[in-house]
């Protein structure tokens, strides 16, 4: 197996579409991309897995999140200072000070389940004072720290902290099977037609959001390993 350079991560393929068509567009050999599935046991036991074949000389960490800092919008980038290395935070503060969607840097956390509310985003901003919250970066820190191997954690926001999730996480995703439930979301949306537009509005902002990521991930891995 060849071993890249680069690895870049992100939980589900709907994260990383735009990503990897920059990619086939212009192939980068020493970049693979990986996914991991949603929620932290599911990463811990992939990247735990895929450490012990492989070293990469640096991994990626990328994908949606919940913002909790309030000044942060829709496709803003947060790049995690509490979680990145030093080497990889140098570069992508190089990267982020080009002309591109609005870059932000400080601390991410993980929680087994998405915050869902604006309520629990406001209480999770006060008490840790992270400006965005995902399922998978912190287990994917502590496999890397272990391993010994270079990350950079950035998250894009795909729900601010005043939008609440429109539909419960629960209802149109499998944690257990790590698959959507086409069914289950059908049927909230036919029993609460009021969320139809929301939902519809949030699927809507995550083209922004999957092409800022994008972006930033081409301009970082163009600085990290030139062509």
């Amino acid at each position: 197996m060849l071993i890249p350079s680069v690895l870049v991560t992100f939980a589900l393929p709907q994260e990383s579409r735009d990503f990897r068509e920059a990619l086939r567009r212009r192939p980068r050999q020493e970049i693979r991309v990986e996914h991991f599935g949603v929620g932290p046991l599911m990463a811990a036991e992939r990247i735990g897995r895929l450490l012990a074949m492989e070293k990469p000389q640096m991994l990626v960490c990328a994908g949606f999140a919940g913002g909790l800092d309030p000044r942060l919008a829709l496709a803003d980038l947060v790049v995690a200072e509490n979680l990145s290395t030093p080497d990889a935070l140098a570069r992508a503060r190089a990267a982020a000070a080009q002309d591109q969607p609005r870059r932000v840097f400080g601390s991410i956390m993980s929680r087994a389940i998405p915050v869902e509310s604006v309520p629990g985003k406001a209480a999770l901003f006060r008490e840790t004072g992270a400006l965005a919250v995902d399922m998978e970066s912190e287990a994917i820190a502590a496999a890397c720290r272990v391993a010994a191997v270079p990350l950079l954690v950035v998250r894009v926001i795909s729900d601010p902290a005043g939008a609440p999730l429109p539909v419960p996480f629960a209802e149109w995703f499998d944690l257990q099977r790590q698959r959507p439930r086409v069914f289950g979301l059908v049927k909230y949306l036919a029993f609460h037609p009021g969320r139809i537009g929301p939902f519809a509005q949030f699927v809507c902002g995550l083209t922004p959001a999957r092409r800022a990521l994008a972006e930033f991930l081409l301009a970082f891995l163009d600085r990290e390993s030139p062509a």
